[in-house]
């Protein structure tokens, strides 16, 4: 909705004419209609700024700017996902009863035997509610780096000098004219041991990605990895065609990304708009 100045004046001339004659209005509605008005002349340029890439040069783009783009937008996505358990017994459990448990595995008394479910964990003595304890989580960082204002960005950020910056945010080292790029950027470890994207003397890490669309669902026909620690990422590169016909369609589609590992699972979804696509 979009509200002229004259529009917004209009309204606070109406509350002060009251039966006919003007009134002073109390401070109360003052401080009511005031704060409504300045939103409303504000929604337009909040609403533009939201979107700064579609009226703004990348060459005007401050580092906040920029940053946004690569971490926080309609191309990059903070997920987090909370470690799964593969003991063969649940370490952590609450009282369903028999809720998703197999017949087979129901005993005399009435009680669920199946082992490995995966469970929110109770600790009585600390928690009297019963409250279910989170397991430790993980944040990802998933960019589809495939994006025109997402290459854009990172250039921006070395023009402004902040090359430090951009090689911490984990640009993916090559965009092929063939390939979709999306980055995994781990963000947040959750627990000290954890290291998804490790390349070891014994080989890479086991890692399954699939990227699904209307078309049909593709799996990476490349995988890299670059960084180390907090900065690392695995970059996967995923075929533009299926069956001879492009995996997304011309103007707005929709393509899911998921990525399950050791211990951990990913998936995000993307609304993506032609017009920014490499």
């Amino acid at each position: 909705m979009r509200v002229s100045c004259k529009t917004a004046i209009q309204v606070l001339a109406q509350a002060r004419r009251a039966h006919g004659r003007c009134v002073a209005l109390p401070g109360a509605a003052l401080r009511l209609i005031l704060p409504l008005v300045a939103l409303f002349l504000g929604l337009s340029s909040i609403s533009r700024g939201d979107d700064f890439w579609k009226h703004k040069p990348p060459a005007q783009w401050s580092v906040e700017e920029a940053l946004k783009l690569v971490r926080r937008s309609p191309w990059a996505r903070l997920d987090v996902v909370v470690f799964m358990r593969h003991e063969p017994e649940a370490s952590y459990s609450i009282p369903t009863g028999t809720k998703h448990c197999d017949p087979d595995a129901i005993d005399a008394n009435g009680n669920c035997m199946q082992k490995g479910r995966v469970e929110a964990p109770v600790d009585s003595s600390r928690q009297p509610d019963a409250t279910p304890q989170l397991s430790p989580s993980a944040g990802f960082l998933v960019r589809w780096e495939s994006a025109v204002p997402v290459s854009q960005a990172f250039v921006r950020l070395q023009e402004l000098g902040e090359r430090a910056v951009a090689v911490f945010q984990a640009q993916a080292p090559r965009l092929p004219a063939d390939r979709y790029v999306i980055t995994v950027k781990l963000e947040q470890p959750g627990r000290v041991d954890f290291e998804p994207f490790v390349v070891t003397p014994g080989g890479k890490p086991a890692l399954r990605a699939t990227l699904k669309t209307r078309r049909g669902t593709v799996a990476p026909l490349e995988m890299e990895f670059t960084g180390a620690g907090t900065s690392s990422a695995a970059h996967f590169f995923f075929p533009r065609t299926l069956d001879d016909a492009p995996l997304l369609v011309p103007g707005r589609d929709s393509a899911e990304f998921t990525l399950q590992g050791t211990g951990f699972a990913v998936r995000s979804k993307f609304t993506l708009d032609s017009e920014f696509l490499d």
